[in-house]
């Protein structure tokens, strides 16, 4: 049978075998390579004879074609995705690509999270396992590598040749089965066993010998796949179809990684039943060596066996991590394999945990910076932990406080305040310079205790500035003003400069630094900053004696607990408080002073001191531990009490008061009042009662909607329904309303001498409207407006002026509110009678919902009445 029919057979039998063909093998990969490259270098001899026989080449060659292209678009990209993805596993267990997540596959997946993450009972992560941890889908070989000169050729293996010269022409010839190429016009050519630059010599030499003038230029085109099997401790062992050209990383990739019991460093590959190479991942990992990765080639076994002795590493190390041991056996090829030490390390104090033989747990200390603790033995499963350095200065002296740049100064011989503190532009510029204070730790036992000084004399050159400092003294200066004019918290300070008093471990530090919200509001910056120095000196005072701490409390500008240094007197403790108040009283003061010398029972002494004296130093009196003292008010010391007069007085304003004066005498002062004043309607307010209105109302707001709850339980009629809703209404109403704080009073009787004046208190305010002529109808009324006062009209003209009363008026609770604010009722004695002499203008008539036909909602009545006072007696506010 000659080419052309073979062709034809080939073609045929090729198209029939790949009926409902949806993905190639990759046998049929390269059958179908090699059909096309016979299609492409059909002569128009060998096409006509192929026409005469019955045959259309040219249609059989373009199915095939396009069979390769339907073929390319759906063939997904191989790929290797991480662990932990949604993956879709088809009915034979392969794992497919990413899909939506079904509840078996969400099962699986979840069950690989903790696989993935390769933490050790210790807690560390075993070392490199995450490197090649995915889950198995496909695997895209690599196209854009230089063919290595020692690939040695094989079935399936594309070569593009171009021809040049005499003859130009391209040729893509695939190495079919039994090693050869097909050469137009040349025929066979064998290339089994050779290597790619043989190939390539050989094919050119042939090309040379039997085509004059012409010569070939060849490269590598598409490769073939080989099938190597995964074996052993892999994630997904079995049987894998990857690139010629890959190498054992590139199977283990493809595998998914290695179990977290698999070894990483005695990876074996196995070619017919013998140990090729063994591969340590370890080399890779932190050498970046590839040369134990060799090439694999069809039918390699690459076995992964279970791990090896393995050991723990942690603490101040560059790579904590569980580590498998090949070679390491001693601490210091542990240490290495980790990395080495980090800038942080202290090898002094290290640790062996090890379990022992006898069913323990033991820890050995080591000294790593001996010869002879790095070569100590390993052990499976030893924990090493490397200490780290403290976390603490060592001949230091740290500035914090108001300094413009808080710092550490290394500290030498007779270093001294002047050295550190050079000019008053060391400070920010609300220094307090009248105190400061020196922290100072004394060895070994780190125990506190407190200096103080004068800022101002250190920067003017006075005796302070020879103060001689200390290693780990610190330094602290004060701000004149609250926690408002700084930012971070006192421990933030604190931790600059001494991490120990920053920390005071973790609740102590809350417990001494509060809440953050009360020293904002209740205390101030300095007494926040001191707070851990206070704790520190609570902590290491001993049984029986007094805390070195002592309060001051009154009129100072930081009343609270402070530190007691060496030699305080009260002058200094109320410098340290920020000094005194304008209100101090200067005369008197009292200090409190407990004394524990009698075992039996503990005795309290009140000592009077002269603080002018105290102040000026004419007499100094020495504190002791927890000794308070107290600062008094100068007698009748009253800061300005003001009232508000608006409205209609001949001079409107603010006006300042003394303890005592009334309402009348503030009036005389303000003019008396203008012609249009309607004194009767004026309405006063005071703060103290504002406070008490709106307690008043958050309790019945709670109380009706107890009652609005209790009632929506009950099974009402239709209409109780719409009851409930005007209930809802009045509620929201009720929300709505504000205190306004009025008291009412007759300001005609007061200012006339008939009744009682009034003491006036701070924030007083009266308001004198102009003079109202109408009368104000509001409340179940069919129009709710205002009408002019008429003397001849009754209660009941007015309503009937308004439309008369609605379905849900009560008209039985019918009240009237004056112009001066108090409430009168119909049903008092001589309402009846008198009812048009005793509406005046300014008045307000309510008329209130029914609340009855509700039982249980009994607040009704005098929430309503309360809304309506409170409605008018804010509209009488805010008319002015």
């Amino acid at each position: 049978m000659d080419i052309n029919m073979r062709l034809i057979v080939s073609i045929s039998t090729f198209l029939i075998s790949i009926v409902g063909y949806t993905g190639s093998s990759y046998s049929q990969a390269a059958e179908l390579a090699n059909i096309q490259s016979q299609c492409r270098n059909i002569t128009p001899q060998q096409r006509q004879m192929a026409k005469a026989a019955g045959y259309d080449v040219d249609q059989l060659c373009s199915s095939v074609s396009n069979l390769n292209s339907q073929e390319s678009t759906q063939q997904p990209i191989r790929t290797v995705i991480p662990r932990g993805s949604a993956v879709e596993m088809n009915s034979r267990g392969v794992i497919g690509e990413p899909t939506e997540p079904v509840s078996e596959e969400v099962e699986f997946v979840a069950d690989l999270v903790e696989t993935t993450k390769f933490i050790d009972d210790s807690g560390l992560t075993r070392y490199g396992y995450d490197l090649f941890a995915g889950i198995p889908t496909t695997f895209a070989p690599a196209t854009d590598i230089p063919v290595p000169v020692n690939y040695v050729m094989g079935p399936g293996d594309q070569l593009q040749i171009q021809l040049l010269g005499k003859v130009s022409q391209n040729i893509n010839l695939t190495v079919s089965r039994d090693g050869t190429i097909n050469f137009p016009e040349l025929g066979p050519i064998s290339l089994a066993g050779l290597n790619f630059t043989e190939a390539k010599s050989r094919i050119q030499e042939t090309v040379k010998e039997q085509m004059i003038g012409v010569r070939a230029v060849i490269s590598l085109g598409e490769l073939r796949s080989i099938r190597v099997f995964v074996l052993g401790e892999a994630f997904k062992p079995g049987s894998y179809t990857v690139s010629a050209l890959s190498t054992m990383t590139n199977a283990l990739f493809v595998s998914g990684g290695v179990k977290e019991f698999g070894s990483l460093r005695n990876i074996q590959l196995k070619r017919q039943g013998e140990v090729i190479t063994t591969l340590d991942l370890y080399d890779l990992l932190q050498k970046g060596d590839t040369s134990g990765d060799q090439r694999l080639q069809p039918g390699d076994v690459i076995y992964i066996p279970p791990v090896g002795k393995t050991a723990g590493i942690t603490g101040e190390v560059k790579r904590p991590a569980v580590y498998e041991l090949k070679n390491e056996n001693n601490l210091e090829s542990l240490i290495q394999l980790a990395g080495g030490y980090s800038a942080s390390a202290y090898p002094n104090i290290s640790h062996i945990t090890r379990k022992s033989n006898s069913g323990f747990t033991t820890v050995i200390d080591v000294d790593l910076t001996t010869k002879q603790a790095k070569s100590t033995r390993l052990k499976d499963g030893d924990l090493v932990e490397i200490s780290t350095v403290l976390d603490e200065y060592e001949g230091v002296v740290g500035l914090t406080g108001t300094f413009h740049r808080p710092r550490k100064v290394k500290w030498k011989q007779n270093l001294t305040l002047g050295d550190v503190i050079t000019s008053i532009r060391d400070f920010k510029e609300n220094t307090d310079l009248n105190i400061a204070l020196i922290i100072r730790k004394s060895l070994p036992l780190r125990e506190i205790s407190v200096l103080h000084f004068n800022p101002r004399s250190v920067i003017e050159g006075g005796e302070d500035k020879d103060i001689l400092l200390k290693p780990l003294d610190r330094v602290v200066t004060f701000s004149a003003f609250d926690a408002s004019r700084h930012s971070g918290s006192s421990l933030d300070l604190f931790k600059e400069t001494d991490p120990e008093i920053g920390s005071i471990e973790e609740a102590n530090a809350l417990e001494a630094q509060l809440e953050k919200e009360e020293i904002e509001s209740k205390t101030n910056f300095r007494v926040s900053l001191l707070t851990p120095v206070i704790e520190k000196l609570k902590e290491q005072t001993s049984d029986g004696q007094l805390v070195r701490i002592v309060e001051i409390s009154g009129n100072v500008r930081f009343p609270g607990v402070y530190p007691l240094s060496q030699n305080m007197n009260t002058r200094d403790l109320i410098l340290l408080a920020g000094g005194l108040r304008e209100a101090a009283y200067l005369g008197n003061a009292e200090i409190t002073r407990k004394d524990l010398s009698n075992f039996e029972s503990a005795s309290v002494e009140h000592i009077n001191v002269n603080l002018a004296e105290q102040l000026t130093g004419r007499k100094s009196f020495e504190l002791q531990p927890k000794d308070k003292l107290a600062v008094y008010t100068t007698p009748e010391y009253r800061e300005r009490l003001n009232i508000s007069l608006q409205g209609e007085v001949r001079f409107p304003g603010e006006y300042e008061f003394k303890r005592g004066e009334t309402l009348s005498q503030v009036i005389s002062r303000a003019g008396g009042f203008t012609p249009m004043a309607h004194i009767q309607a004026a309405v006063f307010t005071r703060e103290a009662l504002k406070l008490q209105e709106s307690a008043r109302l958050e309790e019945l707001r709670e109380r009706m909607r107890a009652d609005i709850a209790a009632s929506e339980l009950e099974e009402v009629a239709a209409g109780e329904a719409a009851g409930m809703n005007n209930a809802e209404a009045l509620l929201n109403a009720l929300s709505e309303t504000e205190a306004v704080g009025r008291l009412v009073i007759d300001l005609e009787r007061i200012v006339s001498n008939e009744m009682t004046d009034i003491q006036l208190q701070d924030g007083d305010q009266l308001i004198i409207p102009a003079f109202r002529q109408e009368i104000s109808v509001l409340g179940e009324v069919q129009h709710a407006t205002s009408h002019l006062f008429n003397e001849q009209w009754t209660l009941e003209d007015y309503l009937d002026k308004s439309g008369g009363l609605t379905g849900r008026a009560d008209d039985d609770r019918i009240y009237v509110v004056k112009a001066d604010g108090s409430v009168f009722l119909p049903n008092q004695s001589g309402w009846l009678t008198h009812q048009n002499e005793m509406l005046n203008p300014g008045d307000t008539i309510v008329v209130p919902l029914d609340t009855d036909r509700i039982k249980s909602l009994t607040l009704w009545t005098n929430v309503s009445q309360i809304v309506y006072q409170l409605a008018l007696g804010a509209a009488a506010v805010k008319s002015l």
